[in-house]
């Protein structure tokens, strides 16, 4: 719900209402640097072999930024190997 743009207050509110049990904000705290650091492990894997296709794209999206609905552009790389298919690079 956080990474989604929702405030640790409603976080804690929601799962109150869903579980009867609060999230506390150190824990959503704590949840947020474990994703983060997972996230960029992902990004800044190595992509090895060869990739004779890539496609580009982009899309924006609206996202809730310190606390403000602001467009969001993103740019997606797809590229095609020969064994493994189509594979989702995010940039």
């Amino acid at each position: 719900m956080y990474l989604a743009g929702v405030s640790v207050r409603r976080v804690e509110d929601i799962t109150e209402a869903l579980w009867g049990t609060r999230v506390l904000p150190g824990t959503v705290s704590n949840l947020n640097k474990k994703i983060y650091a997972k996230i960029e492990e992902w990004r800044q894997r190595p992509i090895e072999g060869e990739y004779p296709y890539l496609y580009l794209d982009g899309i924006v999206m609206k996202r809730t930024w310190a606390g403000e609905v602001r467009n969001v552009s993103l740019l997606v790389a797809s590229a095609v190997n020969n064994t493994n298919g189509m594979k989702d690079y995010p940039i």
